[in-house]
């Protein structure tokens, strides 16, 4: 039973989603997000997006956060650095896999702790 429940945390490691705290980093980034946004919502929310927010920071942050919400575990990192990849946006995808390393190194290290609590 252990053991399931380790395989199943790990593969959780393998396709995480992004934390909010990192959705809030990303958009500090070069990211047009008109463009992103069309790629991950459809036109209609990034229409909507763009009527309610008042800076293109907040509309980054809330085409992002949306993107999140309805996607759920399907907002990962590895999606949006594969959308970043094929509109050429590499760059921010090197960001956001360097964000992906550091939340799964951090995850991983807490794993491990909770592995050694368990013997």
């Amino acid at each position: 039973h252990r053991v399931l429940i380790l395989l199943w945390k790990y593969k959780a490691l393998l396709n995480m989603e992004c934390s909010e705290e990192d959705i809030y980093t990303i958009t500090g980034y070069d990211l047009d997000w008109r463009f992103v946004g069309r790629r991950l919502l459809n036109d209609q929310k990034v229409r909507d997006i763009d009527r309610e927010g008042s800076s293109e920071k907040e509309k980054r942050d809330k085409m992002l956060l949306e993107w999140k919400k309805t996607k759920s575990h399907d907002a990962t990192y590895q999606a949006l650095v594969k959308m970043l990849r094929a509109i050429g946006n590499n760059a921010t995808a090197d960001r956001v896999e360097e964000l992906e390393r550091k939340r799964k190194s951090q995850a991983s290290s807490k794993l491990n702790v909770k592995d050694r609590e368990l013997k």
